[in-house]
């Protein structure tokens, strides 16, 4: 029987099944790094299982509950659910109980020989391995990502083909990587990444528990489970922290509020000689024909926040055989604009009302829209209008190099990267860049490479 891709994954995980088994479609060649990598994270799975299963059964039914309550990880819901992926292998594989072992050391005293070669295998690859942060330095969809520690600077190639197509150059996992023969995979992983802005807080506060300041921190310190039960304490609050940040405060480039306003106006006269009188007011383009109604844009000389630009956008005029409607960003706009246009067309139009959306209600509508998890669908741009969009960020990222930045201290980025207590700031807001040039659609991605360059940063 097909399985439709909005269909709940047979695999039993309550995702839909194009959010997980369904990546599978999209491989055209299953390497034997992935098949081996995909074999023994499922043995692990496995062993995971029957491990818990002898926990409850060698400590009691209610051991769980006591040790989420020991380390106080247990409130009104337990652990979050982002945290169960990597709380269960640490809680196996590192907590050490009252007796010395770990749970997964106890049983294999109870199983003795009956532990298959890959199971060995796998036991082995948790003593060797450590939590810590890894970053993504690059993606390969279909196979796998490779990942760098940023504590340890340790590389490797994560065999893992679901994550390849959500994670994204620059994100951020706490994790813990197994590597077996060769092939590394992931043994147990945050479910929330985070993004350089916030992995900055992260990894600075776990560099000071380690006492380290830039070099390499030791595999025994991230072993040790103390460190690790502190690591993911941490990163839940961050990324709780991230999840919950307030509403963002938008403005224009004029500093005005970001207020998305409608008015609207009813017409008196034909809408000719509307059109006409409006093609004659100051900052009104020639109008463009979309459909039946005609769309004028309105624009003013120079721009208060980007000295490069040449003109700045405050409105757009569409105008239709009964209604002329007048859309901008923010209210001193509107009424400016309001002002010029019941002048200009006095005896012509007559204003009727006036619509307003501020940010909060634009958020809370994309939140819920990416809550749903319906695929978003957009309509792509014309290659024309793609490669003008190109080039107008292309001459806004040649000029950015010499803005003075908020984020930077007021320094412009030529600045920060001469500066060594400036420069890491510079690199974070470099690798935000990055990642979100990443999640543009391709047609409208540019090249950055550039910027490190003329940077000077390697």
């Amino acid at each position: 029987m097909s399985i439709g891709r909005n269909d709940s994954c047979p695999c039993g995980s309550g995702k839909k099944y194009k959010k997980c088994h369904g990546a599978l479609d999209h491989v055209a060649v299953v390497t034997p790094e992935i098949a081996r990598a995909t074999a023994l994270k499922a043995i692990d799975v496995q062993l995971n299982d029957r491990i818990m299963r002898f926990a409850r059964m060698f400590y009691g039914p209610d051991w769980l509950s006591n040790v989420l309550r020991s380390e106080d990880l247990l409130d009104e819901e337990g652990p979050s659910d982002a945290s169960v992926p990597i709380f269960t292998p640490w809680l196996q594989y590192f907590k050490v109980n009252a007796g010395g072992l770990t749970v997964a050391e106890e049983w294999c005293f109870q199983e003795g020989t009956r532990i298959s070669p890959d199971e060995r295998l796998l036991l082995n690859a948790y003593r060797s391995a450590w939590m810590s942060i890894w970053e993504v330095t690059e993606v390969q969809p279909g196979i796998g990502s490779r990942l760098r520690d940023v504590l340890t600077r340790q590389e490797c190639f994560i065999h893992d083909i679901r994550s390849s197509f959500t994670l994204r150059k620059f994100d951020a996992l706490l994790a813990i990587i197994l590597t077996c023969n060769g092939v590394s995979f992931f043994g147990g992983a945050h479910a929330q990444p985070l993004p350089p802005r916030f992995t900055e807080v992260v990894t600075h506060e776990a560099r000071r528990w380690c006492r380290v300041r830039t070099r390499p921190v030791s595999f025994k310190k991230l072993r040790d489970p103390d460190m690790q039960l502190a690591l993911l304490s941490l990163w839940n609050d961050v990324a709780d922290d991230m999840l919950h940040q307030p509403m963002p405060v938008m403005q224009n480039t004029d500093g005005d509020p970001f207020v998305v306003t409608t008015d609207d106006f009813a017409l008196i006269a034909r809408s000719e000689e509307i059109a006409r009188t409006l093609a004659s007011v100051p900052g009104v383009q020639e109008p463009e024909r979309d459909g039946a109604t005609r769309v004028f844009v309105v624009t003013k000389h120079g721009n208060s926040t980007h000295p490069s630009w040449d003109n700045t956008i405050i409105g757009r005029l569409v105008l239709s055989d009964t209604r002329l409607t007048v859309e901008t960003n923010s209210t001193r706009r509107a009424d400016a604009l309001r002002s010029v246009l019941e002048t200009q067309l006095q005896g012509l139009v007559r204003f009727r009302m006036r619509k307003e959306e501020n940010t909060a209600h634009l958020m809370a509508e994309a939140q819920a829209s990416v809550a749903s998890g319906e695929p978003r669908v957009e309509t792509p741009l014309p290659a024309e209008a793609e490669a003008e969009l190109r080039k107008f960020r292309e001459r806004h990222m040649r000029n950015w190099i010499d803005d003075s930045i908020p984020a930077l201290g007021g320094h412009t980025p030529r600045e920060a990267a001469r500066l060594s207590r400036v420069r890491p700031k510079l690199e974070m807001l470099l690798k935000e860049l990055d990642r979100g040039e990443a999640a543009l659609p391709e047609g409208q991605r540019i090249d950055l490479r550039w910027l490190r360059e003329a940077l000077g940063l390697p």
